[in-house]
């Protein structure tokens, strides 16, 4: 079986395939792949931190589940991301190459829009959440804001100042605003 991120999704390999591929030297996946690596974690972190939340928090279990759904927003694009701008790549034409590579820029947004949320509740669990897994919390909080931040800045190479970079942008402030808050 082929490597690489053509070799099937990456929820469905051994992490092993992800490091390598990523360490590879081939062009994907890369950042954008990382990033939703890091924000799926950072949701499943504050989920976790939610479920063992009951005692404090009346509505725990549709935090935690909102948290999920957020996650299985970010999963698929670990690999998606990878493919669309291996697609991209593939374009020899400048102006179509350039098209495809602002196409490939709105999954990486979702990424930072769905990871500021993220961020936003694990810095409130940080605080109302189980006082034993206020770290925890607060680290969720950090890493999606470090991936909000780095994919803002990747969709800012990718298509400069235009669309969608003022959403992913937008998203990123109000994630780091979040982790911020953790940080007192």
């Amino acid at each position: 079986m082929a490597g690489g991120w053509s070799a099937g999704d990456y929820l469905g390999r051994p992490l092993r395939d992800l490091l390598d591929d990523v360490a590879s030297g081939d062009p994907v996946p890369a950042a954008g792949s990382l990033i939703a690596v890091v924000g799926a974690l950072a949701a499943g972190l504050a989920a976790t931190v939610a479920l063992r939340s009951t005692a404090r928090l009346p509505d725990a279990h549709e935090i935690a589940e909102r948290l999920d759904r957020l996650r299985a927003l970010i999963e698929p694009l670990i690999t998606a991301d990878a493919a669309d701008y291996a697609e991209a790549l593939g374009f020899s034409d400048r102006a179509e190459r350039a098209a495809a590579i602002r196409a490939a820029a709105e999954g990486p947004v979702v990424v930072v829009e769905a990871v500021a949320e993220v961020a936003e509740i694990a810095a409130a669990l940080a605080v109302e959440g189980n006082p034993n897994l206020r770290y925890d919390a607060a680290a969720a909080a950090q890493i999606a804001a470090a991936a909000a931040e780095v994919g803002a800045q990747l969709t800012e190479a990718n298509v400069g100042e235009a669309e969608p970079f003022p959403r992913a942008q937008a998203a990123a402030q109000k994630a780091r605003v979040a982790a911020d808050r953790t940080r007192a």
